[in-house]
Parts: C-alpha cells; sequence; structure tokens
C-alpha cells in the first residue's frame, strides 16, 4: 500500500488524530507497516521445552508456529503447508512429536521444516523437488526467556529493537516461566488497551480496588518513554488498607469479610516472602516498594511484581493486545512465576492474577470498559484530537517526570508515526 497517512496532527507532540481509531485505511497500514514489520512476542521458553513443543500465533493477520527442533533450537515457520496452504495445526500450544503433518494431503515436514513427506509423490513426475517446498521460515530470535518473531522486521536485531529497554527489561525477564493464561475480546481499537498501560493519570480515578486499597498510589514516581517506542512506568506504594479495602468489597459485593479474612487479590501487591523488611536491610527506615509497567512497541506490556520484594520480580504477567477489526481486539495474558516456586506459591499467584487481572478482574474490567467508552466516543464529532501532553518538560521524561505524565504515550505515537510514514 503505496500511501502516507495525512493525519490532522503531529502525534508526536501528543496531540492525535482520532481517526488513528476509527479508520479502516490506517488499520491495514498498522497491519502492513507496525504488525508485519517489528518483533513480535510470541511466547516464553519454557512454553517450548521439548523437541516439538510449539506454539501458535497471528501476526499482521498472517498464522506463525514457533517450535522447538531435536537440535534444541528454536525456530519460527509461517503456519501454512507448502502444498494448498493448510494450517499445520489449530491449536494454541502442544507437542508435535517428530513431524508437522498437514490433514489435508499428509504432506509432512520435520522440525526444521524441511519438506519429507509426500504421498504418491511419483504423480509430481521425475523433475519434483521437495527441497524447494519446505515451509517458509519466519525471524525468530530470543531476549532471555522471551521469544519474539517478526515477518519482515526493519530492524533486523532484536535487542536494537529493544533499545533503552532492554537492559531495564532484562532483569524481569530470566528465571521465569508461564503458570496460567487468559484471553478475552473487547469492543474497542487494539490501541486504546495498550496506551492505557502507559498511563498512570488513571488509576486513582478509574480502579475503585486500588483508590480503596491504595489510596494516592500516583503519589510518587515516575514515566519514561523509552526509545525506540517503548516505556516504563513506576509508583511507590502509599500505606496499604486492607480493613477499608474489605469494607468497600463487603459493601458492593454483599460477601462478609467481618472475620478479616483478606479477599483474594492483592497479596500479590503486598510485601512477599517472610515479613519485615527485604533481606539485606541495615535498619532505619525501610525502603519504599516500587512497582513498574514496561511497554514494547507496539503491544507487548509486562507487569511484574514489586521489585523490592523477595520475589516480586519472577512474578507477574505478559499481555499482548491483537486487532481483530478497526473497533474490537483481543487480549492475551500470560501469567508467569519464578521458575523455583513451588506449587503453593504458583497457586496463589494465579489466585491472585485471576483476582485482578482478566475480563473479571477487579481492574482489568474497569479497563475493559474504560476502552469500549473510548471506542464509542471517538466514533462521533465531539472532538477531532485525543490529548496525550501531560509532562512539559523537553525530553522523553524519566526519574524527574511524575507518573502521571505522559512521555510514555508520546513516545509510542512518536514511533508508531514513523512506522506509518515509511513507505519503503
Amino acid at each position: 500500500m503505496s500511501v502516507s497517512p495525512d493525519f490532522r496532527t503531529d502525534l508526536a507532540t501528543g496531540v492525535v488524530d482520532r481517526a488513528i481509531y476509527t479508520s479502516e485505511e490506517i488499520l491495514a497500514l498498522e497491519k502492513e507497516r507496525i504488525f508485519a514489520r517489528t518483533w513480535r512476542y510470541a511466547c516464553t521458553i519454557r512454553d517450548l521445552r521439548n523437541p516439538g513443543d510449539y506454539f501458535t500465533l497471528s501476526v499482521a493477520d498472517q498464522p506463525v508456529l514457533v517450535i522447538r527442533g531435536n537440535d534444541g533450537e528454536i525456530r519460527a515457520f509461517h503456519n501454512a503447508c507448502s502444498h494448498r496452504g493448510a494450517v499445520l495445526t489449530d491449536e494454541r500450544c502442544g507437542n508435535q512429536g517428530q513431524v508437522l503433518k498437514c490433514m489435508y494431503h499428509a504432506w509432512s515436514f520435520n522440525l526444521k521444516g524441511d519438506l519429507t513427506g509426500v504421498p504418491y509423490d511419483e504423480g509430481y513426475g521425475p523433475g519434483f523437488d521437495r527441497g524447494a517446498y519446505g515451509l517458509k521460515p519466519v525471524a525468530c530470535e530470543t531476549f532471555h526467556d522471551l521469544v519474539f518473531v517478526a515477518l519482515r522486521p526493519t530492524v533486523p536485531s532484536l535487542t536494537d529493537f529493544l533499545g533503552e529497554m532492554a537492559d531495564h527489561l532484562a532483569p524481569y525477564v530470566q528465571g521465569i516461566e508461564p503458570i496460567g493464561r487468559n484471553s478475552w475480546i473487547y469492543d474497542g481499537n487494539w490501541k486504546l488497551w495498550h496506551e492505557n498501560f502507559r498511563d498512570d493519570y488513571h488509576a486513582e480515578f478509574t480502579h475503585r480496588s486500588i483508590r480503596d486499597l491504595l489510596a494516592g498510589t500516583t503519589a510518587r514516581g515516575w514515566n519514561w518513554g523509552a526509545a525506540p517506542g517503548h516505556s516504563v512506568l513506576q509508583w511507590a506504594f502509599p500505606p496499604l488498607d486492607p480493613p477499608k479495602y474489605a469494607r468497600a468489597l463487603q459493601r458492593f459485593s454483599g460477601v462478609d469479610f467481618s472475620d478479616g479474612t483478606m479477599p483474594v487479590g492483592w497479596s500479590s501487591m503486598l510485601a512477599q516472602g517472610p515479613p519485615g523488611p527485604p533481606e539485606g536491610f541495615a535498619g532505619g527506615e525501610p525502603p519504599e516498594i516500587r512497582q513498574e509497567v514496561l511497554a514494547v512497541f507496539p503491544n507487548l506490556d509486562i507487569q511484574p511484581g514489586p521489585k523490592d520484594t523477595p520475589r516480586g520480580m519472577k512474578a507477574g504477567y505478559l499481555q499482548t493486545v491483537t486487532p481483530l477489526g478497526v473497533n474490537r481486539a483481543r487480549v492475551d495474558i500470560t501469567v508467569y512465576s519464578d521458575v523455583e516456586d513451588d506449587d503453593a506459591t504458583r497457586q496463589e499467584q494465579l489466585e491472585n492474577l485471576a483476582d485482578t487481572q482478566g475480563s473479571w478482574g477487579k481492574l482489568s474490567c474497569d479497563d475493559t470498559e474504560a476502552a469500549a467508552r473510548c471506542q464509542i466516543g471517538v466514533r462521533g464529532e465531539g472532538g477531532r484530537s485525543n490529548l496525550f501532553t501531560r509532562g512539559v518538560a523537553p525530553g522523553r521524561g524519566g526519574e524527574s517526570a511524575d507518573v502521571r505524565d505522559e512521555y510514555s504515550q508520546r513516545e509510542f505515537f512518536r514511533v508508531y508515526q514513523q512506522y506509518l510514514r515509511d513507505e519503503s
């Protein structure tokens, strides 16, 4: 598609043309110029422990399969038989043994993508070359425990694509493994969800549970747009108020918490591990507990547990948002834990995250409603632009920026606009 979108505003300024949420033409450009050209998170290396283990995803509407070979290598291919195009598996994940076999005509491929079996191949004549009909490879790289794929990467190296985010992300994604998954669909543009995880301006207003348990959660923190297109939000926890939270839950749900039982959820937000200050703390006032949300362009969000607690950095969730249409998107969330965690710890982590994250979660349901409301409004004539201009100092923010600032979103839109205008 050789066309450059004619935005009514310079998106990098934070004054964002609402057409990007409603235009079918822009969605087509996003798939062609962003999703097909950037590195896309696929799964973790521990989803692919054994030869034949695979994971599938859709990238720019193209089915992709990631699989571990007998040599230990992780490779990615277009999930389409070279004969007639049938997808080789329509399952999300599993194990294919030693062979990828098409259900249509039983063409078979080994774990390196080579065509190894063609029933009655003599019918194609003596010149038939199996070597010309292997699976088409897709670029695949790992960053510590995360696996990424790219159809036609503008930036060939994954590490270069991560840029300033690489060093910040690395400590969070080593020694982790997935322990649960959930997906849901919402009525809204995909960017509305990803923007939300670059935004700490909304938390105290949108989320009643945060307001009750963690009043003032955005009073201290910072906001950083990490080039190219990524971001980090960090905030410090205020004193927790579990009784207030329990009273509010009881008032709105009718469930009796008068026996002092802490509701499921939010214990993942408390100091994990033994009571008391972090290991190695020498005395005086204990350090504040901080938490971060990391966003990787274009559609990956990572929310680890508190970074100052014994196991918080190795417990959290990864989520991606995928456009299903201009006003419909799917969220896929993976809960992860430390590889050393026991079963009881993992079960607690699953229950905590399921209580807050997911289509029913006390946080995600609020964010889902916000996205749906925004989608309804941007289709109307109430305004031409969305505003992301909080934080007036030059640059991309950082530790001197307020956590409610919007450097994070502006960095996203700066790179988003570059990709959409690149006609090469």
